[in-house]
């Protein structure tokens, strides 16, 4: 698995996705989390650069349903086993989170 729960943590250099808007705390159980080896092993931070327009790599950056349909179909052509498996995982989190929110929100390191 690249995408990792609050339990599986092992440092704090990490993206932290959240459900819905950014709230007032961090480390939510219902969050999923990406280290920056996953990053680095990605294409995750070139399909949110292409894809968000206000991405912020160090601060919180909302996606919306429209924007993830977005970076997924982006993800879909990557040569990258591990980008498609990455947006894979996270899909299956996301399509949690959207049942009852707006966005999601990237928490960056």
């Amino acid at each position: 698995m690249l995408t990792l729960q609050k339990t599986e943590l092992q440092g704090h250099d990490v993206f932290e996705l959240m459900q819905g808007r950014l709230q007032d705390t961090h480390w939510l159980e219902s969050s999923v989390y990406l280290t920056e080896e996953v990053i680095n092993e990605t294409e995750f931070v070139k399909l949110c650069t292409h894809c968000l327009v206000n991405f912020n790599y160090y601060g919180p950056t909302e996606v919306n349903r429209a924007e993830w349909q977005q970076m997924k179909q982006m993800a879909e052509s990557s040569e990258s086993v591990r980008t498609r498996q990455l947006i894979a995982e996270m899909d299956a989190w996301a399509i949690v989170c959207f049942q009852n929110h707006s966005c999601f929100t990237i928490c960056g390191i």
